[in-house]
């Protein structure tokens, strides 16, 4: 019985003796390859030359978002407690939003004593009376072709502190 199975054992030994350091450096080998190819790869990857699948068009520096249609300001003026209608006797500038110096923006415009009313430049603030220009301190308003720059009301300087001339 012994004779037996020390005959099978022989047979069945494996035919490829590959010791442990053997197998440790064919699988370091192994690995720096597949460490060099990733590389490669990458390296072609962000080195090659694409072309943009959109063509580049230049902007004028003007209007920096060219509109198709007019904005629509309602929430933003319901945020201040806007109301529409007003004849345009009384206005008050508020606030305003400049953009650039072009005359564009946003301007906050109190009417006749009723809440304030977010406009852009171009657009009516009652029958005959246009925005015409946003600064950064004043609004140019339009009525019927005669021009009246309204500045913006200074607040006084807190209690305490004296102003210096």
């Amino acid at each position: 019985m012994k004779r037996l199975i020390s005959m099978l054992r022989v047979r069945m030994r494996p035919r490829i003796d590959i010791s442990g350091a053997t197998l440790v450096r064919t699988c370091t080998v192994v690995l720096v390859l597949a460490l060099a190819v990733t590389i490669t790869s990458w390296v072609l990857e962000f080195s090659a030359r694409r072309v943009p699948s959109e063509p580049v068009r230049p902007v004028t520096a003007g209007d920096s978002a060219p509109r198709t249609q007019a904005a629509d300001v309602a929430p933003i003026a319901f945020l201040f407690g806007a109301v529409p209608g007003a004849d345009g006797s009384d206005i008050k500038l508020v606030g305003v939003i400049a953009q650039g110096l072009a005359g564009k923006g946003v301007a906050l415009l109190a009417v006749d004593g009723r809440p304030p009313l977010a406009l852009r430049a171009g657009e009516e603030i009652a029958a005959g009376v246009t925005l015409a220009e946003v600064r950064a301190d004043r609004v140019v308003v339009s009525r019927s072709g005669a021009i009246q720059e309204i500045r913006m009301l200074a607040k006084p300087a807190p209690e305490g502190i004296v102003r210096v001339r």
